[in-house]
């Protein structure tokens, strides 16, 4: 059992590092063939024989019916997807290394965007990046790591090192999908360590929203206790779209949050933009960011 820690300590110190055990799985012939073709998860009713008791974050290897290896991953009891593959096919040494080679791949991907006037965007997309689970959102420079699995907090050390080398920026927030706050707490086996959704991990705190820039235009983003990490990052081609569409164009934006879509309407010669959203938060920062 681990203690929170202490005010002005690191948030990571408490945390134990991960378990050097390793559990080995069977799965059924089903779940082999679909390991086969590169599946990222390994469904509980997939395993027919398990080794040993597992914990949030041990590594799980899973073998086929002749002894053979197929993948490996992160274990979660706590989740019907009971491992996440990191790696399928030929057997590799999961570790900080690894985790920093991971990181490089996914930020080679996404190199070009700064010269694009965009300064916010997602870093690492989960399974489509080989690290099912995780979300790594940048927005200047600041840095949110999104868990939906608690199998990754043992990690969260390396994580953390590895990002600061990889992608250095003024600190890193750690947010907590639904499922791994709920875990968080009554999972006795979670190491938890006092850890919060909207923790600081490195780095300066946080009294305002972080300012960032998409293609030219700047936006605010809560990347504390905002919905998904503080932006809906992902629709940034849907915006652009919108911006093309709306010349001439009296526009409507109903459920605009932050008014992403408003803004690239204006921008795109709307001569109107009426922005719509139940959060009167959400819509004063959409003013904010027309005012820029």
């Amino acid at each position: 059992m681990c203690n929170a820690p202490g005010v002005n300590s690191d948030p990571l110190a408490h945390i134990p590092p991960p378990a050097e055990k390793r559990l080995a799985l069977r799965v059924t012939p089903a779940a082999q063939r679909a390991l086969r073709q590169g599946h990222p998860w390994v469904f509980d009713g997939a395993i027919t024989a398990q080794s040993a008791e597992g914990q949030p974050g041990d590594l799980a290897v899973i073998f086929d019916d002749r002894r053979r290896f197929l993948a490996i991953g992160l274990y979660d009891p706590t989740s019907p997807i009971r491992v996440r593959v990191l790696q399928h096919g030929a057997p590799q040494v999961i570790d900080g290394g690894w985790l920093r080679e991971r990181l490089a791949a996914a930020a080679a991907l996404r190199a070009t965007l700064p010269s694009t006037g965009t300064s916010g965007y997602r870093l690492v997309h989960g399974e489509n990046d080989g690290l099912g689970g995780l979300v790594v959102d940048r927005y200047a420079d600041t840095l949110v790591v999104k868990l939906y699995t608690p199998a990754w907090i043992p990690r969260l050390i390396d994580l953390r090192a590895a990002l600061q080398e990889i992608q250095a920026g003024a600190r890193v927030v750690l947010r907590l999908s639904r499922h791994v706050q709920q875990a968080v707490p009554t999972g006795a086996a979670v190491p938890c360590c006092g850890l919060a959704n909207g923790t600081v991990l490195s780095g300066t705190p946080l009294t305002l929203p972080v300012l960032f820039s998409e293609n030219g235009l700047y936006f605010e983003a809560d990347v504390l206790f905002g919905q998904k990490t503080g932006f809906f990052l992902d629709q940034r081609d849907n915006r652009a779209r919108v911006g093309d569409l709306a010349r001439g164009k009296r526009t409507l934006d109903v459920f605009a949050c932050s008014g992403g879509f408003s803004l690239y309407a204006a921008r795109g010669g709307a001569p109107e933009v009426l922005s719509v959203d139940a959060s009167a938060g959400a819509l004063a920062s959409t003013q904010s960011g027309i005012s820029r």
